[in-house]
């Protein structure tokens, strides 16, 4: 009886450590944000903004130009001129900025997950809104220039958002 108990639990254990082992990290895919951007800035109706002077430790993971009504997220029409770049800090935390030309509340609530409203940041002399999501994981600024959001999203704190907010320029 103790051989054919070893006979299927060999197997047993065998399969079972094959289907929960932890497959290694992928590797990050780099993206060439500036050139995207730059293609993006001559089709655009509004200036585009771009971090200025990080450091190369940051990792663009997404750039993405959308015109109103192309395919955008999940294949869906954008409900507006749509200007995204995902990047990786150094502590390996996704950030994204986001600018959209309609929509703002939507893309608002969209980004920070549906978040509540959390005071106000200044940033370069210019007041951002914040927005804290319902688990308080992800943190958001937006604000608004004409008729265009703006969005800066990521899970860190808000001085690491207000940091990355003050490296934005459309030049």
């Amino acid at each position: 009886m103790v051989i054919s108990l070893g006979v299927l639990l060999v197997p047993i254990l065998l399969i079972s450590w094959w289907f929960t082992r932890t497959p290694a990290d992928a590797p990050v895919q780099a993206v060439d944000w500036q050139s995207v951007l730059t293609q993006s800035r001559a089709v655009a109706p509004y200036p585009l903004l771009g971090p200025v002077g990080l450091p190369a430790t940051w990792v663009a993971t997404k750039a993405q130009w959308s015109k109103t009504g192309e395919p955008a997220v999940n294949r869906e029409a954008a409900p507006g001129n749509t200007w995204q770049l995902g990047m990786l800090s150094p502590d390996q935390v996704y950030v994204s900025l986001t600018q959209r030309d309609a929509a703002g509340p939507g893309l608002v609530a969209q980004i920070s997950r549906a978040g509540a409203q959390d005071g106000t940041s200044e940033v370069g002399g210019v007041t951002w809104t914040r927005w804290v999501s319902g688990d308080t994981r992800t943190r958001t600024l937006s604000r608004v220039d004409g008729s265009v959001t703006i969005v800066v999203s990521g899970d860190m704190s808000y001085a690491g958002l207000e940091a990355f907010a003050s490296t934005l320029r459309s030049t």
